[in-house]
């Protein structure tokens, strides 16, 4: 009797297997039919299998590196812009570590000042974040910073070199241009957009300052009120107050009438102004050649925090992506304003 119960299970268990045969349905490997009629359930869609895998499921995330890897690019340039040495450093989103990523085209472009005096290594965190994610970054350091006019006028004239007539002008997108500028080069950013409506698209500046020059200094302050960007593109401050307090005997970094909050109010239309209290001028960078009065937040939490704000920034304003937005204005920084002590001011938003 069992015998007979034993084969009648084999029988049935057989026939569940022959029948979908017969109708013309074959089995997948995760045992899902596949049918050339209308009896059987069709299997489930595949991704399309010739989109690269990190561009189907794009890390986003400005809190961390993105999905290409970074590669370095030393572009000789005409000794009438008055670069250093007549060159500029290329950081390119990157498929092998070493050539410019193929995975698009072409891609936006930032254009980094930095502060006075500084390495553009110091600036290298800045630029590889935001070439993992896919924006392409120029390192530029001019051949005297004393003469900030002509610093301001060569960042003007490298842009339609860079997009019209360098050898790599195929690869970068002409209308998505951005400016970044730390201290000084904040100031010379901020001039720059002043005298342009098309070659820059938006800018984040950390900090900046009218520096003093007695060769051809720059009333970057004045030209600040010329600006006027719109809410897509919003210009960005981000700043600290301790520099502004002068240690005994010691004048402060940054005056009170020159510093961040006053290029702030100077600009019309939309902007933004992140304060990181207690942090003070040099905490952006790993080393600063300056002392600017001692900070009590820890550098590299101001340092995080200002690379995932600039890479958020340009998410937003030059691969359009609004969602990006939040960790400016929305839930994502309210959450970092409470854990970390920021604060924010912010017109035509």
């Amino acid at each position: 009797m069992k015998n007979t119960r034993r084969s009648f299970r084999v029988a049935l268990s057989l026939a569940a297997l022959t029948l979908p045969l017969l109708a013309g349905c074959s089995f997948s490997v995760i045992e899902r039919t596949v049918c050339g009629d209308a009896s059987c359930q069709p299997s489930p869609p595949v991704s399309d299998m010739t989109m690269p895998p990190d561009l189907v499921n794009p890390r986003t995330d400005p809190n961390e590196a993105g999905p290409f890897q970074v590669a370095s690019q030393e572009l000789m340039v005409p000794g009438a812009l008055n670069l250093s040495q007549n060159k500029l450093t290329l950081v390119w989103p990157s498929d092998d570590g070493m050539t410019p990523s193929s995975k698009k085209p072409s891609y936006p472009l930032v254009v980094m000042l930095p502060a006075q005096s500084l390495p553009l290594p110091q600036l290298r965190p800045y630029a590889d974040r935001l070439a993992s994610h896919g924006i392409a970054v120029a390192l530029v350091k001019v051949s005297d910073e004393r003469r900030q006019i002509r610093y301001r006028d060569s960042v003007l004239a490298l842009l339609p070199h860079l997009t019209q007539s360098s050898e790599v002008k195929d690869r970068l997108i002409a209308d998505h241009v951005g400016v970044f500028g730390y201290q000084l080069g904040g100031m010379v950013a901020l001039s720059a957009l002043s005298k342009t409506t098309l070659a820059i698209r938006s800018a984040l500046v950390i900090d900046p300052v009218a520096v003093l020059s007695f060769v051809e200094s720059l009333d970057g302050l004045a030209d600040s009120s010329a600006i006027a960007q719109g809410k897509d593109t919003p210009v960005v401050f981000l700043g600290e107050l301790l520099s502004k307090i002068g240690e005994p005997g010691i004048l402060p970094c940054t005056p009170p009438d020159a510093n961040f909050e006053a290029f702030y109010s100077r600009v019309s239309g939309a902007a933004a102004a992140l304060t990181f209290n207690g942090a003070t001028l040099g905490d952006f960078v790993s080393t600063y050649p300056d002392s600017c009065g001692l900070a009590s937040a820890d550098r590299a939490t101001t340092m995080r925090l200002a690379i995932k704000f600039t890479t958020a920034y340009f998410q937003w304003t030059l691969l359009d992506r609004p969602a990006a937005s939040d960790y400016l204005l929305g839930s994502a920084w309210n959450l970092d304003r409470s854990r970390y002590g920021l604060e924010q001011l912010k017109k035509g938003l």
